[in-house]
């Protein structure tokens, strides 16, 4: 049997794709969207003040938000796993899918770095922001928005006849 046939036949797997409840896959795709209003949402205020699109906004402030941030990443790593288990045979090989992992992994490298490279600093509303900065910045937007797009595109293959 191969890992993913195993990984769709996991209780957690089965749960998901055949509960008749709404304790299956509403519920694992409920909570993955509100893991993804949390880690999107607020990577998205980082980002926003990083690029300078709200500089009257102080950046200490936001520093409290990356525990949160965190957290929303739990709750989707726990809820897109069982989503991801329900039709693993279809899902884990399909490019959509590992270009949403791609996306996602690359948000999340981004966001610890900004969150090393600008939140470490105690002067950190006298650091300037350097053009890195707002690279980074914008491609964290960018990457949190194709993670969201080909997600939408998966779900909408799970529900295909």
């Amino acid at each position: 049997m191969s890992f993913l046939l195993w990984l769709e036949l996991t209780r957690i797997g089965t749960f998901v794709r055949e509960s008749e409840s709404l304790l299956g896959y509403p519920t694992f795709s409920t909570l993955h969207t509100i893991g993804l209003a949390i880690i999107v949402g607020l990577s998205t205020v980082v980002a926003v003040r990083l690029l300078g699109f709200a500089p009257t906004m102080r950046l200490v402030p936001l520093k409290k938000l990356f525990p949160i941030m965190w957290f929303g990443f739990a709750i989707n790593t726990f809820s897109g796993s069982g989503l991801a288990a329900a039709a693993a045979t279809q899902t884990i090989p399909d490019p959509m899918f590992i270009a949403k992992i791609t996306c996602v992994l690359g948000a999340v490298v981004i966001l610890r770095v900004l969150q090393v490279r600008v939140f470490r600093d105690s002067e950190l509303e006298n650091k300037s922001l350097d053009a890195t900065n707002k690279f980074l910045a914008g491609s964290l937007l960018c990457l949190w928005l194709l993670a969201m797009i080909t997600g939408r595109v998966i779900a909408y293959k799970f529900f295909e006849g």
